[in-house]
């Protein structure tokens, strides 16, 4: 087991089983993600609050889109469920 923070994520270690993979190799793979970390947020340092405020209204535009089925709602209701004793359980 390898055990490595990933930050974006979660604020814990993670571990991932390696089998066959030597530590530079886990420890190249890493660094890609932390780069991959750090130009993504560096992207949104730089995109403009009116780019972003116009790519949540399109997310929030298509969202009313989607056709409203009994399952769909069924599975929303699930999901808030899950997510409600979830913080019920954490607090």
């Amino acid at each position: 087991m390898v055990k490595f923070p990933y930050r974006r994520y979660s604020a814990q270690r993670v571990d991932i089983p390696v089998s066959g993979v030597s530590p530079k190799a886990v420890r190249e793979y890493l660094a890609g993600l932390e780069q991959a970390d750090a130009f993504e947020v560096e992207e949104l340092r730089r995109t403009p609050v009116e780019l972003k405020l116009r790519q949540i209204w399109s997310l929030m535009t298509a969202a009313d889109l989607l056709e409203k089925s009994a399952e769909r709602e069924a599975g929303v209701t699930e999901v808030r469920e899950r997510w409600r004793r979830l913080r019920q359980a954490l607090a």
